[in-house]
């Protein structure tokens, strides 16, 4: 009975983000079907509801007593050093792909970097916080019930990247494999370093490098988004790294007795 009531938990708070996602889709083509393209209060919305999902799955995290996995508790963080890798590697991939960076005003990106601190937020606390103690209570708590949660919460990361639908097939596969690798990499790294706020950090500074070359622009519908299969194999080749550092901070940095 507790497995299930447990199996229940990890369902709606699943469906819970992903009704966040597509409240996200929803409004964002209300607002461009009704001529509103402007990029600030686009992302505006964006960071109020990245904000819902963030203090919602903190408030979820401490009701139902998963603080201490979920990397929220006052413990020092350990092992710090586990985070350089992820931070340069997808800083450098991010800036690899930056088309022209806009002359924009200091007012955009000061936007820009609060939205994407609400991702770090919302994400980290929502998947690594919540979901992944979650599904190590279901298998057990132990050392290997938390490796199974880092793989399957990534898993669930990569196939909710799945809502938004604009990258054609291949393009939505790649982004499947690409957000899991990066979900088991973080999900290992919160294991041994037991604090997600770093974490939140590394997240948004990663996103805000990702989305220089959109500062300031009119936001879009976007029709014309399809990845062939070339740049969708190229880009899960790219991201693998992640993977297997992952796989390496569980082997070699996971204490046995965890």
């Amino acid at each position: 009975m507790k497995n299930k009531s447990i199996l229940n938990q990890i369902t709606l708070f699943t469906i819970f983000i992903a009704a966040i996602l597509v409240a996200n889709n929803v409004l964002k083509s209300y607002l461009i079907n009704n001529g509103i393209e402007d990029y600030n209060i686009h992302l505006g919305f964006k960071t109020l509801s990245n904000c819902i999902l963030g203090f919602g799955s903190f408030l979820i995290a401490k009701e139902l007593d998963l603080f201490h996995l979920g990397g929220l508790t006052k413990t020092r963080p350990k092992k710090l050093w586990l985070i350089i890798f992820p931070l340069i590697f997808l800083v450098l991939l991010n800036g690899l792909f930056l088309d022209t960076i806009p002359n924009v005003s200091i007012l955009n990106l000061i936007i820009l970097a609060v939205y994407c601190l609400s991702i770090g937020f919302s994400e980290e606390l929502s998947l690594r916080s919540v979901l992944l103690p979650l599904i190590s209570k279901y298998f057990g708590n132990n050392r290997k019930a938390q490796i199974k949660a880092v793989f399957i919460s990534a898993l669930i990361f990569g196939l909710l990247h799945l809502i938004k639908f604009d990258k054609g097939l291949y393009g939505e596969i790649s982004q499947v494999f690409f957000a899991t690798f990066i979900g088991v990499m973080f999900g290992a790294i919160l294991m041994v370093i037991k604090r997600v706020y770093p974490l939140i950090i590394i997240h948004a500074i990663i996103d805000f490098v990702a989305k220089l070359d959109t500062v300031g622009q009119p936001i879009k519908e976007t029709t014309s988004n399809a990845i062939d299969v070339e740049s969708a194999i190229l880009t899960i080749l790219l991201t693998l790294p992640c993977l297997i550092y992952g796989i390496y901070v569980i082997k070699k940095q996971l204490p046995l007795n965890n």
